[in-house]
């Protein structure tokens, strides 16, 4: 009988706490963005478990001649592919983590632009496990480790027995500098704008001569890659139910925090809003009058003491 009052209070707390604090605005950009990465994680297995099956099918595993690979394995294209790789060359993985950090630090058209990536990855990734399953072709790499067994939850299963069409590396590359593409044209100058674009894309046509020539895919993996993220992006009708951030997101983030009118709180969050206003009007002078005004008010009290 305790158990069940303690239970029922529990649930009761649990609602009262979410109408004070949960607006619905803020509610419905939270399923939809929990909905688009459960969508993503979904395919993300079904894509580690597909590559695993198809990996322990008999077939022909001579490699396929490669005229882009013959093409790229020249000293000036290597020269060319490892250009600055041990100062600024990461991993997928980190290339990931930059994309999302990025669009973050974009406030909101930045989260619209990384909802969009989320959509655009999980579609692209959809289409590359039906091209690599209904037509198994030979890794270009002839060394096989995987042997199974199929383990969907194994995300190093060791290198897959044939060719992935078409690579999921390049559909990452594609998406960030998409985004950062985007997100870079209200920068104030227009050299800045123009030295992010082309590093940007720079930095992708590397990545795609480096995962040739190193055997990870055929050229034809990295072109269509290529090639359909950038067309699955522009596909305006797969993005009618994007979640979008609610209107005056400080405010919805305020009563998640303190949701009780407290005059200070709102004192402490206006100020917020106009330095950011003021960042985005001019993020150099912004940010020298907040650290003069941070060193002018040490100084104040320094000479009280």
């Amino acid at each position: 009988m305790c158990a069940r009052r303690y239970l029922l209070s529990q649930i009761k707390h649990a609602i009262s706490f979410y109408n004070l604090h949960i607006t619905p605005e803020l509610h419905l950009y939270a399923v939809k963005s929990l909905r688009d990465l459960l969508l993503m994680g979904i395919e993300l297995l079904t894509e580690n478990t597909m590559i695993q099956v198809i990996s322990l099918l008999k077939h022909n595993r001579t490699p396929l001649r490669d005229l882009g690979a013959e093409y790229f394995d020249k000293p000036g294209w290597l020269d060319l592919a490892y250009f600055g790789d041990s100062v600024y060359g990461v991993s997928t993985n980190t290339v990931l983590f930059l994309w999302v950090f990025y669009c973050f630090f974009h406030g909101r058209h930045g989260m619209s632009v990384l909802q969009k990536g989320v959509r655009c990855l999980t579609m692209a990734r959809a289409l590359r496990v039906i091209t690599f399953s209904i037509t198994v072709l030979p890794n270009p790499n002839e060394e096989c480790s995987f042997t199974g067994p199929i383990d969907p939850f194994n995300l190093s299963p060791g290198g897959a027995c044939n060719d992935l069409l078409y690579s999921g590396h390049v559909i990452v590359y594609t998406i960030s500098a998409i985004a950062v593409t985007i997100l870079c044209q209200h920068y104030p100058f227009l050299l800045l704008r123009l030295l992010v674009r082309f590093f940007i894309w720079f930095q992708l046509f590397q990545r795609i001569i480096r995962a040739v020539v190193e055997k990870h895919h055929y050229s034809v993996d990295m072109f269509l890659g290529l090639c359909i993220t950038t067309l699955i992006w522009h596909s305006t009708v797969l993005y009618k139910d994007l979640p979008q951030l609610p209107p005056r997101l400080l405010q919805h983030l305020k009563t998640l925090v303190f949701p009780y009118d407290d005059p200070e709180v709102d004192r402490q969050l206006n100020d917020v809003m106009i330095l950011i206003k003021r960042i985005k009007r001019n993020p150099y002078r912004a940010i020298v009058s907040l650290i003069e005004s941070e060193i002018f008010v040490r100084q104040v009290h320094i000479k009280q003491v």
